[in-house]
């Protein structure tokens, strides 16, 4: 019977092993890399699996004396996107734009040289160099803000460049144009204009064609405003043909960013109206359906509710 027991013992656990290195060996979210123009690829996930994955969309563009990247998605993928690159030039990294400051956005700034430049909005910089990291949202390990990888040592890493409203990188063929519209997802979201690529990356402020999440509560992101700061992106900016998103695994066009104003904006218009008529957020997203131009922008009953309660606490 002893015998009998410790074969038993032996198989479970030899079973428990062959799991435990099965599990070790699982390959994580693989970069599924495309190109957008010349000189410039985004390194989005693959659309056949669920999930953050990856994390947000990473554009690389290429200059003459170097690679700018803009986004750095979750923490752990430094090494996954300098392969990427490296399959696309040999030439050094230079520069890393973070459209904004949450952890599938930022979260592997520290895993790249400390000589590189790091550009953000002003308000950008104050979220990652805050001390209000503990926000009990617990993404691999740390905030959504990711203020705790910009502590210590890792000061470094916190933006060497900032500007309030524009910032020009560059001349010539590989000028960026940086803007901030004002409120939206965050309070430091910033449009990435390839000006000879002829592309803007989003970040956020156009995830995917869906609702957005508004980071009212840790990055002073506003749905009251959101609509307001889309509207002033497509008027301000121009001669645009391809958008790389927060989080689409493929380019959009700049037809689908105009749309996606006018999908939100429609949304804001009669969550605002609704709430003045004294119409509870119940009845609203009960009787809410998106008009027919915008069919093709998902409405989940979940994020509807989240919006329409921001805007009609005046968030």
């Amino acid at each position: 019977m002893k015998r009998i027991l410790c074969m038993t013992f032996l198989v479970v656990l030899g079973v428990f092993a062959t799991w435990v290195s099965n599990a070790a060996q699982e390959p994580r979210f693989p970069i599924r890399a495309l190109e957008v123009a010349q000189n410039l690829h985004v390194l989005s996930s693959n659309p056949s699996q669920q999930g953050m994955r990856t994390g947000g969309n990473t554009g690389v563009f290429v200059t003459t004396n170097g690679i700018v990247l803009v986004d750095t998605k979750i923490k752990g993928y430094g090494p996954d996107i300098l392969a990427e690159v490296q399959q696309i030039s040999n030439k050094p990294i230079t520069t890393i734009i973070n459209t904004h400051t949450h952890w599938d956005h930022s979260g592997s700034n520290p895993e790249f040289s400390d000589t590189i430049n790091f550009v953000a909005h002003d308000n950008t910089l104050k979220h990652m160099s805050g001390n209000n990291c503990s926000d009990g949202t617990g993404f691999q390990g740390g905030s959504i803000t990711n203020c705790e990888s910009f502590k210590g040592a890792n000061e470094k890493y916190l933006p060497n460049t900032t500007f309030a409203t524009q910032h020009t990188l560059f001349s010539g063929n590989d000028q960026i144009d940086l803007y901030y519209f004002g409120r939206g997802h965050t309070d430091g979201d910033i449009f990435v204009v390839y000006k000879e690529a002829r592309t803007v990356q989003t970040g956020d402020m156009f995830a995917r064609k869906g609702l957005p999440y508004i980071d009212s509560a840790r990055s002073n992101g506003s749905a009251t405003e959101f609509g307001e700061t889309l509207r002033k992106a497509v008027a301000s900016i121009s001669d645009i043909d391809h958008v790389i998103t927060g989080h689409a695994d493929d380019p959009h066009t700049w037809t689908d960013l105009v749309n996606y104003s006018g999908f939100y904006n429609d949304l804001a218009t009669k969550a605002k109206a609704a709430n003045s008529r004294n119409q509870s957020v119940d009845d609203f997203v009960s009787t809410y359906r998106a008009p027919s131009q915008y069919s093709d922008f998902a409405v989940d009953e979940g994020r509807l509710r989240t919006v329409v309660e921001l805007i009609y606490n005046g968030q």
